[in-house]
């Protein structure tokens, strides 16, 4: 995460930290409990320790611990889709036009994908900040992880593309934060 995302994110975790009343009849627990309830393999349980290291109170309803994994997959999101632009756009350096071929349709396709799934995954934060955990949050969350996914699929033949671990990272991301929305009943 670049240090201006992580500036505002810590901005936007201070302010919903903030908020007088939590959702109700939501279960708490410690992101201990959280962590390894709601994620099955070494990688994930790493990935939302890290996550919620933020907010690693005693305990805390597992709506914050949700809210807090959409808002960083969504600050992930952010700097992988910047990268994307700068590529297609020929900044930071990457001579313009240097994308052809299958990378240039790889990145093209990446780009809508981010762009749906960062829309999606903010309908998932409202959500989460809105008390709302029906049954379409449970699509959302799968719809926004197919986002990733298709940009995935185009570039499986690319792994050696900066792109592919950057996406990689995000779709961890974007299933952790459907495993913790899991621990408040979203299927």
């Amino acid at each position: 995460m670049t240090m201006k995302a992580t500036v505002v994110f810590l901005l936007h975790l201070v302010a919903f930290l903030s908020l007088a009343a939590a959702c109700p009849n939501v279960p708490s627990m410690s992101v201990e409990d959280a962590c390894r309830t709601a994620t099955g393999t070494p990688l994930m349980y790493g990935l939302c320790k890290d996550a919620l290291c933020d907010v690693a109170f005693a305990s805390s309803g597992v709506d914050l611990y949700a809210l807090v994994a959409a808002k960083r997959a969504l600050a992930s999101y952010g700097d992988t889709a910047r990268a994307i632009s700068d590529r297609l756009s020929g900044a930071g350096g990457a001579a313009s036009g240097s994308l052809v071929g299958d990378e240039k349709d790889a990145y093209d396709v990446c780009a809508g994908a981010y762009s749906l799934g960062t829309g999606i995954m903010e309908q998932v934060a409202d959500a989460m900040i809105g008390c709302r955990f029906g049954d379409d949050l449970g699509k959302l969350y799968k719809d926004g992880i197919a986002q990733m996914e298709t940009c995935r699929d185009k570039l499986l033949t690319l792994t050696s593309s900066p792109l592919y671990d950057m996406n990689l990272g995000d779709r961890n991301k974007a299933i952790l934060a459907y495993f913790l929305g899991r621990l408040l009943g979203v299927q």
